[in-house]
């Protein structure tokens, strides 16, 4: 069967027994998709991580700790990154990483242990995912500000147009109207550096199902100032609607370095460099 597959890679990333335990817990025994919580013990975790047992979560679980989707040693460019993140720690100043599109907490909690002195700002539009997010972030209390919302390229008032879609899928649109059912606020990335206190973000992690053609539209400051954007891109999902065009348009303006990785495009950017627009 195709999840046996997957077993090496298990077995590879958490040694022999605790990825036997986690396949079979992950990929085997809980495939009847009820949404019950799985509830895992996760070797270079100090704290349990929390999933449901759903095509989504599984999915998240697999691309984030199993495949580390978020593993940035693997690029050279990631040496560059530590130095700004040690430099920014010499100076006083606690290094900021957002996360758009938080989900369940997984790439947070990667993030979170692999950047031991940073802090993640985590905004996700979903409560039944925010639930989660708090489970899995909850060791990092203090280091881990977690908002209900959507980034956007202005503030205001979104909503969720495809509640059915599952907890991995949800897009946002935005509304002139603020007492729409189900309204969520819409904050800008300048808004989350506020929240996190810091100008000059490390890390902005990206996983907003499309709404990049709007992110990168305008106000768009703040990508000179970001160390790494890694973006899932949306146009398989979204053929012929552009999602990626103000994307790739904005970030052509600085000295980032592009780089594929899972499904996940990663644009380092050169701190040493003098060319690119403020």
């Amino acid at each position: 069967m195709m999840m046996f597959k997957k077993l090496p890679v298990y077995l590879r990333e958490f040694g022999v027994g605790a990825g036997t335990m986690i396949f079979r817990a992950v990929e085997v025994a809980s495939r009847d998709d009820s949404g019950r919580i799985l509830s895992l013990s996760v070797p270079g975790y100090g704290h349990r991580i929390f999933v449901r047992d759903t095509v989504a979560d599984r999915s998240t679980f697999w691309q984030c700790l199993v495949q580390r989707q978020y593993d940035l040693r693997r690029f050279p460019q990631h040496a560059r990154l530590i130095e700004q993140y040690e430099e920014s720690l010499r100076q006083g100043k606690r290094p900021l990483i957002i996360d758009c599109g938080a989900n369940i907490g997984l790439a947070a909690a990667w993030f979170a242990r692999e950047f031991p002195e940073a802090s993640i700002v985590c905004i996700e539009p979903d409560d039944a995912n925010l639930e989660l997010l708090r489970m899995n972030t909850r060791s990092f209390e203090g280091r881990v500000t977690i908002i209900k919302g959507g980034v956007w390229n202005k503030p205001g008032t979104l909503r969720i147009v495809n509640p059915d879609s599952g907890a991995a899928a949800f897009r946002v649109d935005y509304s002139e109207e603020s007492n729409v059912p189900g309204a969520i606020q819409a904050y800008t990335v300048n808004d989350l550096c506020s929240f996190g206190g810091s100008d000059y973000p490390l890390v902005v992690k990206l996983d907003i199902e499309g709404s990049q053609a709007q992110l990168f539209a305008s106000d768009t400051d703040w990508v000179g100032r970001t160390g790494l954007i890694t973006l899932e891109l949306d146009d398989w999902l979204l053929p012929w609607q552009g999602t990626s065009r103000n994307f790739f348009t904005c970030l052509s303006c600085y000295p980032f370095d592009y780089l594929l990785g899972g499904e996940s495009i990663f644009c380092f950017r050169d701190s040493t460099s003098q060319t690119g627009y403020p």
